[in-house]
């Protein structure tokens, strides 16, 4: 088909059934088509509960040493610790970062809404005081959804999350973002508008069946990058319903009905099946255009879950390192397994990623995962009860260049006595802090900021503090 009649037809396909699901995606073919693409600047934050102690972010070759000085070394050919070795087949694209700050940001069981905004806020972790960095970078290309947010809760039977306390977004002063908690009510609020019945995931057929005519029509008269990134499309959204074809099968034959068990008071919910359902949310989410922001919230940023899946015993003992007499674990053992899990469902997720072809932004050849950013951390620093000492972080990602990825950066940085760069597979040492004048973890947000094209000088600093505005500025470190 020539170009210009291509265009026209991805033009054409858009008014069709399978509109309202395609349009984000068909309008992106037909500017790949017209060589107008600009690709969008995807960021995917995944926080979890219970702190990331040093140890569990830095190459196990490359002990955490006490520094005066910002160091940045390498990561190619570095073994990756036990708690994010899924992301190993990533390194060449990934920047741990140790020695950032939280601006007095001492709390108990979870960083609330403190942790996306380094703002300090009221008592505990209620109160949405500013605006969090995953909102700012959503206004920036806002798209159907500018920010989608994800929780993981699985000692909760709420669908929706909290909207005035322990939230992890906000837009700005006293308006929270709630979360959704459940894979299944997220799904029908995205892509519940092709025909799905209402809260009914279980009886929900393909949503293929409904815009098949749309996408077959589409798919014999393109191909190339637009028919590939159209059959991952509708992979991703297919993934979402395989598994639910297969409940609603053995609930219309009855198996369901003759072999469920009676449901206790509060029906159990699995936390690695929800982490897992929510991931899969996410990436449909970003292949299909809907969102190019996503923020993923294991414990909502206050132990607001178990580790069901992984381990039966209660997440705030693990934290202060009780054993798990069933699995025989110490608790910090058990944490590195969670970091673990969560490590190889954000893997998951960027492969998905790495597959769809997509420019990059010099226009040479790539995949979306090169216009992609994983920020993966803890809501509470390096422990449950965290003075912010220090911030470890986890970056998967140049998001198209703009990021000097493949280091380990190092500012400024006192350890334990024993040393800070223990394995959790092992027993965590004394923590390490950073500086009084090393930079924030706003200076990473303010960073992002300027990666994403609407630089500011510093990010949600305040008047009057003794924090100078360097520590809150962009870090040369990660710029490209």
């Amino acid at each position: 088909m020539p170009d210009f009649a291509r265009r026209r037809f991805l033009k054409g396909v858009s008014t069709g059934t399978a509109g309202l699901v395609l349009t984000p995606l068909l309008a992106r073919l037909s500017a790949q088509a017209a060589g107008t693409y600009v690709p969008p600047r995807r960021v995917v934050f995944l926080l979890f509960d219970n702190g990331f102690p040093e140890g569990a972010a830095q190459p196990v070759d490359l002990p955490l040493k006490e520094t005066a000085n910002t160091t940045r070394t390498p990561i190619q050919g570095l073994k990756l610790p036990f708690e994010i070795e899924p992301l190993q087949p990533f390194q060449d694209r990934l920047t741990v970062i140790q020695g950032l700050r939280g601006h007095h940001l001492r709390t108990d069981h979870g960083g609330g809404f403190r942790a996306l905004s380094g703002l300090p806020s009221a008592s505990k972790t209620t109160s949405v005081v500013g605006e969090s960095i995953d909102a700012a970078l959503g206004k920036i290309q806002p798209t159907v959804f500018p920010l989608l947010a994800l929780g993981i809760a699985a000692n909760s039977r709420m669908t929706i999350g909290p909207a005035t306390a322990r939230c992890s977004s906000g837009w700005g002063p006293g308006r929270p973002i709630a979360s959704f908690l459940r894979p299944e009510i997220a799904y029908e609020s995205l892509f519940g508008s092709v025909g799905a019945q209402a809260n009914d995931f279980a009886r929900r057929r393909k949503l293929l069946d409904f815009i098949s005519g749309d996408v077959k029509r589409l798919r014999s008269q393109i191909a190339g990058p637009e028919r590939e990134s159209l059959d991952q499309h509708v992979g991703a959204l297919d993934s979402l319903l395989q598994r639910n074809d297969q409940l609603a099968e053995l609930r219309d034959r009855g198996e369901l009905g003759r072999h469920a068990p009676q449901l206790p008071e509060k029906p159990p919910v699995i936390m690695t099946e929800i982490a897992a359902g929510q991931c899969e949310i996410a990436a449909a989410a970003l292949i299909s255009g809907l969102t190019n922001v996503v923020t993923i919230a294991s414990g909502l940023c206050a132990l607001e879950t178990t580790y069901s899946g992984i381990s039966n015993h209660g997440t705030h003992s693990l934290g202060h390192n009780e054993s798990d007499l069933e699995l025989k674990l110490s608790g910090w053992q058990v944490l590195g397994r969670y970091h673990h899990f969560l490590a190889g469902q954000a893997a998951r997720l960027l492969a998905k990623l790495r597959a769809i072809p997509e420019p990059r932004p010099d226009g040479k050849p790539g995949t979306m995962l090169d216009n992609t950013l994983l920020v993966f951390l803890s809501d509470s620093a390096n422990r449950q009860h965290t003075h912010g000492e220090n911030w470890p972080v986890v970056l998967v990602g140049d998001w198209g260049g703009r990021i000097a990825a493949g280091q380990v950066v190092t500012f400024p940085l006192s350890v334990g006595v024993a040393g800070a760069g223990a394995s959790a597979n092992q027993t965590y040492s004394p923590p390490a802090s950073g500086a009084l004048s090393n930079p924030l973890i706003n200076a990473l947000y303010c960073t992002l900021l300027q990666a994403a094209g609407a630089p500011r000088e510093t990010f949600n600093r305040a008047p009057g503090l003794k924090e100078t505005a360097a520590q809150f500025g962009a870090l040369p470190e990660l710029l490209a």
